[in-house]
């Protein structure tokens, strides 16, 4: 059955050029109606309240968005990663990853990162597809990488932690004054 001529569809149009990998924003679109039928070609129907997104490609001042042009945030990719003396994993675990710096501080880079499948030291795991080419990155460097089981619910602190510091947190008052006191970050 062909639809009349006086058909609309409602798209989302891009109101200046974008950038790949940034966020689809309501500031980047605008709604618009144009003449076809739901069938008579691909387009994303969601806006950017709707859908948690990033721009798959550059694209341009007035180009449709499309489904295809979009990637959702909760888009996960498998990324190999090599640990350093993990403990007993399972697929479907949930780690915590932390990268030793070249100073010696231990910064965590991934929260509740779910094993995908493990062999000794190696694992795969499941990271955000807009972080994908820093886990990459990162395992295919020389920085050491370390896991611990996640604890649900568990608040960790997010900056990097020296050795002094990390013992500090661990020994409490008796260490206060045996450990020299790490120099504030710039």
């Amino acid at each position: 059955e062909r639809a009349s001529s006086g058909a609309t569809v409602t798209v989302w149009e891009l109101v200046h050029d974008v950038t790949a990998g940034t966020p689809y924003a309501a500031a980047d679109v605008a709604q618009v109606q144009i003449h076809a039928t739901a069938d008579d070609f691909s387009y994303e129907s969601a806006g950017p309240l709707q859908l948690a997104a990033r721009y798959a490609t550059n694209l341009n001042a007035h180009d449709i968005v499309r489904s295809d042009d979009l990637i959702p945030d909760s888009a996960q990719s498998e990324v190999a990663i090599t640990a350093v003396d993990p403990p007993p994993v399972n697929p479907g675990d949930s780690v915590d990853v932390y990268a030793t710096l070249p100073s010696g501080v231990n910064a965590l880079i991934g929260r509740s990162v779910i094993v995908e499948s493990v062999d000794g030291g190696s694992l795969t795991v499941l990271v955000p597809t807009a972080d994908e080419a820093s886990w990459i990155t990162v395992s295919a460097s020389s920085v050491a990488l370390h896991i611990a089981r996640t604890v649900p619910g568990a608040q960790l602190a997010p900056s990097p932690l020296g050795s002094s510091d990390a013992i500090r947190i661990l020994c409490g008052a008796p260490c206060a004054g045996a450990l020299p006191v790490a120099a504030p970050s710039p």
